[in-house]
């Protein structure tokens, strides 16, 4: 009879130290504790009918979202900020978490995705984390040519999702 064993990830970084001779000891990451939600990271992709943005959330409940489309360019900070995010669109979403953090408890940051990058998808020309102070965070999203988006929660992991259609 065949036994099948189901690890950990800290059994699984100390059997690999074990087996490739390292003798420090192995830390595990430990999720980052928040006031509310930690705002983890990004990741977008394409598919064939859009275009998706995912912001990964830690663990609690999921925040809230207003979401906002402007025809102007995003600028960092406030609205009166003079300084333009270098993120190129015909069009711009404006999507606001709260309550939700991007740092923890320790003041270290628990975000660990770029503050803006572009995209060379079909509706999804870029992303920036424009605006974060306490617990209000906006995700400004440059848009090329689209009709409609969606933004949705999902859980278990916890993220809210943003669907751009082509």
């Amino acid at each position: 009879m065949r036994k099948t064993a189901i690890a950990t990830a800290a059994g699984v970084a100390t059997l690999a130290a074990t087996l490739f001779g390292s003798t420090s000891a192995v830390a595990v990451a430990a999720s980052p504790t928040c006031a509310h939600t930690c705002i983890l990271s990004v990741r977008t992709a394409t598919h064939d009918a859009y275009d998706r943005l995912v912001i990964d959330l830690g663990e609690g409940a999921v925040p809230g979202w207003t979401v906002s489309e402007q025809t102007t360019p995003l600028y960092w900070g406030e609205e009166s900020s003079q300084t333009q995010v270098p993120i190129k669109g015909d069009s711009y979403l404006k999507v606001t978490l709260m309550p939700a953090e991007t740092f923890d408890g320790n003041y270290q940051s628990t975000y660990t995705s770029p503050r803006s990058e572009s995209f060379t998808y079909p509706s999804l020309k870029g992303q920036a984390l424009v605006y974060s102070f306490e617990d209000s965070n906006t995700f400004g999203l440059a848009l090329g040519q689209h009709s409609t988006y969606k933004v949705f929660k999902l859980t278990a992991p916890n993220r809210v999702v943003i669907d751009v259609y082509h």
